[in-house]
C-alpha cells in the first residue's frame, strides 16, 4: 500500500506530466520529465533509445522473467481548443479529477507505472520490471514499442490504456484501407462521352457498406468505416473525375488476417463489377522528435490471450490480492498490444486507470481513485510475477 506522502507523489507528479504539452512527434520535454523522475525514484537503469521511448528498468538480484509494463507518451492535439472548459495543459485538480490532454490517454497510467514498481524489492525479486513511456502511439500503433521489445526482450507485457482498472484480455486491431476507382474523363458539358469514376466508387461503397461485419464471443463485432472520399482531380472544374479515392478504416477482430480482409473486399468490388479497382492499406509516414523514421504499411493486428494463461492468473490474483478485483473484458479500441501480441506474439495483457470514453475529448480528465488504483495495480501485477 502507499503512503498518503507516496499518493500526493504521484498525484503531482501526474499534473506536472499533463502541464507539458506532448502532442505526437513533439515528446522531448516529457521524455526529460519522466527520465528525471525514474533517476529520483531510484531505478536501476534508464535510457532513451533512438526512437525517443523512456525505458527505466528495476533490476531484481535473482534470474527470472522480464516484465515490461508500457505507456505512451504522446497525446492528440487540443483541438478545438474553445470547447475547453479547463486549461488543457494546466493539470487542474477539481473535484478529485486531474483535467488536462493525456490525463486520461495515458499520462496517468504512465505515472502510476513508474511509481507504483520503483518501490520493489530488489532483494525479493526475480528478474525485472521495466517500464516504457514509448512515442508516437496516436499514429502507428506499436512501432515504437517494437523498438522497445527488440532491446528488453520481455517474456510478458502490461499495456496500461484505459480499463476502468479491469484485466484486458484482447483487442480489436485496425487497418487503414485505400480504394481507388479509375474512369474516363471527359467535359462535363458531355458526360456520356466519359466514364465518372466517383459513380463507380458509389457502387463500391454500397457493397462494401452492405458487408456483414464478423463478430467474436468475447470482443464483440467488427467495423468498417468510411472515413474520407476525394475526385481525381479535385476540384474537377468542367471534368467528369477519372479517379476516385476512398480511404475506409476496419477494426479488426482476433483471428482475422490480411487474407481474410483483402477477400471480402475484393469480392465487394466484383459484385458492383467495378473494374480496374485498385485496394491496398494505407502507409503511415511518422518521424520521432529523435529523427527517426517508420514508413509502413498500417495493418495493426488484433490479439487476445485465454483466460487460463499464466499471465492473466497471476495477473487476477495479485490485484485480488490488492484489493481489487477485475473483471475480464477487451479493448474496443487498437493499441500498442497490436504489436506486442497481435505480432510479436509476447503474451500481453491490459490494465489501466480511467475510461475511454474520457480519451481524445475535450475537458479530458483522469479521476484520482483510478490513478491511486492503477499504481496499487501495476505493483501487484510485478509482485505477483516478480517476487517469491
Amino acid at each position: 500500500m502507499m503512503t498518503s506522502t507516496q499518493e500526493q507523489a504521484l498525484i503531482e507528479f501526474t499534473r506536472e506530466l499533463v502541464r507539458i504539452p506532448s502532442v505526437l512527434g513533439h515528446e522531448q520535454a516529457m521524455a526529460a520529465h519522466v527520465r528525471e523522475e525514474m533517476e529520483r525514484l531510484g531505478f536501476d537503469r534508464i535510457t532513451v533509445d533512438e526512437a525517443g521511448n523512456v525505458v527505466g528498468t528495476v533490476e531484481g538480484r535473482h534470474d527470472g522473467p522480464t516484465l515490461l509494463f508500457d505507456a505512451h507518451m504522446d497525446t492528440v492535439d487540443v483541438l478545438p481548443r474553445d470547447g475547453w472548459t479547463y486549461d488543457p495543459f494546466g493539470g487542474d485538480l477539481q473535484d478529485e479529477r486531474i483535467y488536462g490532454r493525456g490525463s486520461s490517454d495515458m499520462k496517468g497510467a504512465l505515472a502510476a507505472m513508474i511509481h507504483g514498481v520503483a518501490g520493489m524489492d530488489r532483494e525479493t525479486t526475480k528478474g525485472r520490471a521495466v517500464i516504457s513511456g514509448s512515442v508516437g502511439e496516436e499514429l502507428i500503433e506499436g512501432a515504437a514499442l517494437r523498438h522497445v521489445m527488440q532491446s528488453v526482450r520481455p517474456d510478458y507485457v502490461v499495456i496500461g490504456e484505459s480499463s476502468e482498472l479491469q484485466l484486458v484480455r484482447a483487442g480489436r486491431g485496425r487497418a487503414e484501407l485505400v480504394i481507388e476507382t479509375h474512369g474516363r474523363p471527359s467535359h462535363a458539358s458531355t458526360p456520356d462521352r466519359g466514364l465518372n469514376a466517383v459513380h463507380v466508387m458509389r457502387d463500391v461503397i454500397t457493397e462494401i457498406e452492405a458487408l456483414l461485419m464478423p463478430t467474436h464471443p468475447f470482443v464483440g463485432c467488427g467495423v468498417m468505416c468510411l472515413t474520407d472520399l476525394i475526385s481525381i482531380p479535385y476540384p474537377a472544374h468542367s471534368v467528369v473525375p477519372s479517379g476516385c479515392r476512398a480511404t475506409y478504416e476496419r477494426r479488426l477482430l482476433p483471428g482475422e488476417t490480411k487474407e481474410s480482409l483483402f477477400s471480402e473486399l475484393r469480392e465487394a468490388v466484383n459484385r458492383a463489377a467495378a473494374a480496374d479497382t485498385t485496394v491496398q492499406l494505407a502507409t503511415s509516414n511518422y518521424e520521432s522528435y529523435t529523427g527517426m523514421r517508420w514508413e509502413e504499411p498500417k495493418w495493426y493486428a488484433p490479439w487476445q490471450i485465454d483466460e487460463s494463461h499464466t499471465l492473466v492468473q497471476q495477473a487476477l490474483a495479485g490485484l485480488r490480492r490488492a484489493q481489487l478485483d477485475p473483471s475480464m473484458r477487451s479493448y474496443q479500441f487498437c493499441t500498442n498490444a497490436a504489436y506486442s501480441a497481435g505480432a510479436a506474439g509476447v503474451p500481453t495483457i491490459g490494465f489501466g486507470p480511467s475510461s475511454e470514453h474520457h480519451a481524445h475529448v475535450c475537458d479530458e480528465h483522469l479521476e484520482v481513485d483510478q490513478l491511486l488504483g492503477a499504481a496499487t495495480g501495476y505493483r501487484a501485477i510485478a509482485d505477483a510475477l516478480l517476487v517469491f
